[in-house]
């Protein structure tokens, strides 16, 4: 007798602790108040800040899946930039700097840097 009810015991110990265990790990979705384009936002600010870019003023347009800003160059003038919340922010910030590059070294003044397109584009300043 005293053996049956240390064997009910075991298994009373043995079922509680299964169900508390699939509770815990099989429980329903989990709630994650982040949302999924947070990342891109952190990788877009620490790219910037790699690439020593500085900005002034941001906007984003989620219809649009943009994130516009602007920066301000050697001259004080604005260059507004325009970036793809679909496309890899390190790629996008790549292009950036090429772009910026290429401008400096042919001595002409950004305008307008569209990289939110399949093709991406930049308008230069008319003298």
């Amino acid at each position: 007798m005293k053996l049956f009810k240390i064997f009910l015991f075991i298994i009373f110990i043995f079922s509680l602790s299964l169900s508390v265990y699939s509770l815990v790990n099989f429980s329903e979705n989990k709630i994650d108040p982040t949302s999924t384009k947070n990342n891109f936002y952190l990788q877009i600010e620490h790219g910037l800040k790699t690439a020593q870019i500085n900005i002034t003023k941001s906007t984003t347009r989620d219809y649009q899946n943009q994130f516009e800003f602007y920066i301000i160059n050697e001259s004080n003038n604005p260059i507004k930039i325009i970036l793809s919340t679909k496309k890899n922010p390190y790629w996008q910030i790549t292009s950036l700097q090429e772009i910026l590059k290429t401008a400096k070294i042919n001595n002409k003044q950004l305008q307008l840097v569209d990289l939110s397109i399949s093709h991406p584009y930049a308008t230069y300043k008319n003298n």
